[in-house]
């Protein structure tokens, strides 16, 4: 029975952050979808779906379902990274314009690699790039900072430490890292280095690489994002700072 898969308590909430995940990644789905999108028993998602409608956390849309005003309210007030967000805005507008993919910023928050923001475009269906998002184990990100750091981090699950040895020490020597994906095909994405004044790797400018055939473009413009995001970042106040009058 239903209430045998999702008890109440913690269960119930994994299950409705399960629906509000696929939700976001979908744009839109109706509770079949969704059912098999996160094997949970249809009349749950029904009945989860009915109770965050309820909540405004979800609404009806032509048919389906989609994120609701209360839970975009909600994301906006994450602020532990608002510089950050706020100084990437032109670079990543920039990034879009000169490759037509998806982007976003990363950074290392509570153990995984957590999107802060993000232009969705060609890649969106694979990519993440909603703020809160967060990044397989493996991704160009984090062997970006694994680089960053004077010895290599423990290899994830998949990774030989041979392996993930060698992809971070190319990293470290290129300054960018590219990661292949199975989605629909092989996908790729790459990520490239943002550093704070003084030189430490605060963040990760990544893209979602549809057409492998322009690759090397794509870095050297990644490149020209996370360099014009550091200079902006190198200008703001810290926190304190009395303003320039």
């Amino acid at each position: 029975m239903d209430h045998e898969r999702t008890p109440p308590g913690r269960g119930v909430l994994e299950g409705a952050f399960l629906l509000l995940e696929e939700l976001a990644r979908a744009g839109q789905a109706g509770p079949t979808g969704l059912s098999h999108a996160t094997g949970l028993p249809k009349s749950t998602v029904h009945r989860l779906l009915e109770q965050l409608t309820a909540l405004g956390a979800v609404e009806r849309h032509a048919g389906g379902y989609r994120v609701g005003a209360t839970v975009a309210r909600l994301g906006r007030s994450w602020s532990a990274h608002r510089a950050l967000e706020r100084n990437a805005a032109l670079p990543l507008r920039h990034l879009v314009s000169a490759t037509r993919a998806t982007v976003c910023v990363t950074v290392p928050h509570a153990g995984q690699m957590t999107v802060v923001t993000g232009i969705p475009a060609a890649a969106r269906e694979f990519f993440p790039h909603l703020a809160g998002e967060t990044l397989p184990p493996d991704s160009a990100a984090d062997v970006i900072f694994a680089a960053a750091g004077p010895t290599a981090a423990p290899p994830p699950e998949g990774h030989s430490r041979a392996q993930w040895t060698r992809r971070v020490r190319r990293a470290r020597e290129q300054g960018a890292d590219v990661h292949a994906y199975e989605w629909d095909g092989e996908r790729n994405c790459l990520a490239v280095p943002v550093h704070a004044p003084s030189g430490e790797v605060v963040a990760a400018v990544g893209v979602a690489v549809v057409d492998t055939r322009c690759l090397g473009i794509t870095v050297e413009a990644a490149r020209r994002a996370a360099r014009m995001l550091s200079t902006n970042l190198g200008r703001t106040p810290r926190p304190g700072t009395p303003g320039r009058g």
